[in-house]
């Protein structure tokens, strides 16, 4: 059932900017037909009777300029050398794409940096969402003896001693497009198996030690035991949310109660505890999925969003909508718009670089100020205004509905404006 860790995907050898690519550069002249245009069109009328029309001048440009900004978000991507990294994703609600989110950044990692073991923990509680997004067989599909491991399963493998060292794990657990994924439990499998912030923790020490980046694909809704559990241990927060009403609210109600939480009567936080859930929440990411830039409502719920956060060390992505990633289908990058990819690059990098930080101030190593300070970069060609939708004016409110939040802590959105990728002045992603 498991595959070989090696087994990236096309998606990765394909496209423009892969140090593995198969593509021909444009400057070389290319076999890659022609596109834009009236060559476009020609091209594609000549496809049929297997004739090339290769590109103008103008779109060999244009092409080497978009390979070239993927080169520099990639090697930005590897730069961090990650000890040990984890990555808490949630949403307020379902139906964010908050999975997509998840075992997006695992296969990119997985891809970009093929020395480092990328581990994704699915601890949904409802079905195996991660593991089936990246290409596994149903699990009710299969028989019990033919199943890799849940969460709870390689909890009680850790506890038993079945799990002791990498080989243990690589054995144990699927490997799907280069990631080893520790997939959700069946309804069947939570059955009678309690599973809490120990437990986590238990399985999160054993990943920590044999992996560089761990991808925990958290709960969905506004409060959980296990949830905040994940956080406490996490280095970095991933909030997935649509740009809408309702995802403008809940920003503001999930990182309000994460601030405001002191434990449970059972469970108290410590100072240490609640300073480290708030220094979460000042340097998470927010992803607005599924974003249509075209669409006048989510342009204007996307700019509330970035307006409510403008100067402070949250960062802020849009992703759009593509036909590629919905009705659940297997993950394939190869098979996403150009423009799509870019924009899950980019994120990938600015969600790298928050952990990194993490990672650094954790072990007490020096943060680097080069990798701190303004970010900018040429944005793609092919993209005349980027995700990035038009600055929509809107009240100075915050996602909570207090004008004084607002004021007092606005965030600054990764956003694409006049052809610049920009991380703005002391943003931190």
């Amino acid at each position: 059932m498991s595959q070989h860790s090696d087994e990236l995907g096309a998606w990765w050898t394909e496209f423009p900017g892969s140090d593995r690519a198969t593509w021909l550069a444009s400057a070389q002249g290319g076999l890659a037909p022609a596109r834009d245009g009236v060559r476009g069109a020609m091209s594609r009328r000549a496809l049929r009777h297997g004739v090339v029309v290769p590109p103008g001048k103008r779109e060999r440009a244009k092409r080497e300029k978009t390979a070239d900004w993927r080169r520099q978000t990639v090697a930005g991507i590897r730069e961090p050398p990650l000890k040990s990294g984890v990555i808490t994703v949630g949403s307020g609600f379902g139906g964010t794409g908050k999975t997509d989110v998840a075992v997006t950044l695992a296969a990119i990692y997985a891809a970009a940096r093929p020395s480092d073991r990328v581990i994704l923990a699915d601890s949904n509680d409802d079905m195996p969402h991660g593991y089936i997004r990246l290409g596994g067989l149903p699990v009710e599909a299969l028989a019990p003896n033919q199943r890799t491991l849940s969460i709870r399963g390689f909890y009680q493998a850790c506890v038993a001693g079945s799990i002791k060292v990498y080989a243990d794990l690589r054995d144990a657990v699927a490997w799907l497009q280069g990631v080893a994924v520790i997939r959700g439990d069946t309804a069947d499998e939570c059955v009678g198996v309690d599973f809490g912030e120990q437990e986590y923790l238990t399985v999160l020490e054993f990943l920590q030690c044999m992996s560089n980046v761990v991808i925990n694909d958290g709960g969905t809704g506004l409060f959980a035991k296990l949830q905040v559990g994940t956080l406490l241990h996490g280095d970095k927060y991933v909030f997935v949310t649509e740009a809408s009403q309702l995802g403008f609210w809940s920003i503001g109600q999930v990182f309000s109660r994460y601030r405001n939480y002191e434990g449970e009567k059972e469970r108290p936080l410590t100072e240490q505890e609640m300073r480290h859930l708030n220094g979460l929440m000042d340097e998470a990411t927010i992803v607005v999925d599924k974003f249509t830039a075209s669409d006048p409502e989510q342009a204007r719920w996307y700019a509330r969003i970035c307006e409510n956060f403008d100067g402070s060390r949250v960062s802020v992505v849009a992703t759009p909508w593509d036909q590629a990633l919905a009705n659940r289908v297997a993950l394939d990058l190869g098979a996403v718009a150009e423009s799509t990819l870019d924009a899950k690059l980019a994120m990938a990098e600015v969600v790298l670089r928050g952990v990194d930080r993490a990672n650094r101030r954790r072990l007490g190593d020096p943060e680097d100020e080069a990798r701190a300070g303004y970010i900018e970069r040429d944005a793609p060609p092919r993209w005349p205004s980027g995700p990035m939708p038009p600055r929509w004016p809107s009240p100075s409110v915050a996602a909570n509905g207090d004008p004084a939040a607002a004021d007092s802590e606005p965030v600054r959105p990764v956003s694409w404006q006049n052809g610049a990728a920009e991380l703005g002045p002391g943003a931190r992603p």
